[in-house]
């Protein structure tokens, strides 16, 4: 089997991201919702897939900040699954790798993300492949 590929969505994958975001936030938008919003941020989100042996196995999001506090943008990953099958075969590494690829293009020069604090694996993985704790996050349901 050949290793992981990666490639840029588009709204016609509307289907298959819905179900894989269903599958890791137990919900999701409609695909026809979803292909409608990946139209209206297109210039702000870019989601990727992560395909092994043929199938989809995962998908990140990554979201390009624009900000008037300094001269550089940043990107954010909102969200990043990777199926249990095929977990551990480098899908989640080349996702990661094309995200950081992508956002060194549109000029970024940071990426966050946010994991929760007792996902142990996710920390793991995410410390492997170059990041590190920066802060905490804060919220205010509105």
């Amino acid at each position: 089997m050949d290793g992981p590929t990666t490639r840029i969505a588009t709204p016609a994958d509307s289907a298959a991201i819905s179900n894989l975001l269903f599958e890791f936030n137990r919900e999701a938008l409609s695909p026809e919702d979803l292909g409608q919003r990946m139209e209206q941020a297109q210039d702000l989100e870019t989601v990727f897939l992560g395909e092994l042996g043929g199938g989809l196995a995962g998908l990140l999001v990554l979201r390009t900040v624009p900000t008037v506090a300094c001269a550089q943008d940043w990107a954010e990953i909102t969200e990043m699954y990777v199926q249990p099958a095929f977990r551990r075969k480098g899908v989640g590494k080349a996702l990661i790798e094309a995200a950081l690829a992508h956002a060194r293009h549109r000029g970024c020069t940071e990426v966050h993300l946010l994991v929760d604090p007792q996902n142990t694996p996710a920390i793991s993985f995410y410390q492997a492949v170059g990041f590190h704790r920066d802060a905490w996050e804060m919220l205010q349901e509105l």
